[in-house]
């Protein structure tokens, strides 16, 4: 895919239902105790708009989340990151991110999947 085809990428992605923003998609029965969102991301090497914030994501994912406010300023928490399909190259791919925050603020899970564009 060329690199300046952005409306065809953000185009496959909303025909697919795959958000480009952080989406709450926390199930009622896990409000209690945690916050879940998800995302698309553009890959770190393709330098398309919003490349630069997954680069954030994978190496400062405190900034990157509080950027976005999902997690606050004053919060310092652990955070464990698992990325599916780490063997394969960020290049030309595709970035699913899914972050669990917990409302205790101490915790923060974040999930990484590799998808070819």
């Amino acid at each position: 895919m060329p690199e300046n085809d952005d409306d065809d990428l953000t185009a496959r992605y909303e025909e697919r239902g795959v958000p480009t923003e952080w989406l709450d998609m926390t199930p009622d029965a896990m409000a209690p105790a945690f916050r879940q969102y998800y995302r698309a991301l553009p890959s770190p090497s393709t330098k398309r708009p919003g490349s630069e914030y997954a680069e954030l994501l994978i190496h400062d994912p405190v900034t990157a989340l509080r950027q976005v406010g999902l997690i606050s300023e004053d919060e310092e928490p652990r955070i464990s990151t698992m990325v599916v399909n780490h063997e394969k190259t960020l290049n030309r791919y595709i970035m699913h991110a899914s972050v669990v925050v917990s409302t205790n603020p101490n915790t923060v899970g974040i999930t990484i999947v590799k998808e070819p564009e």
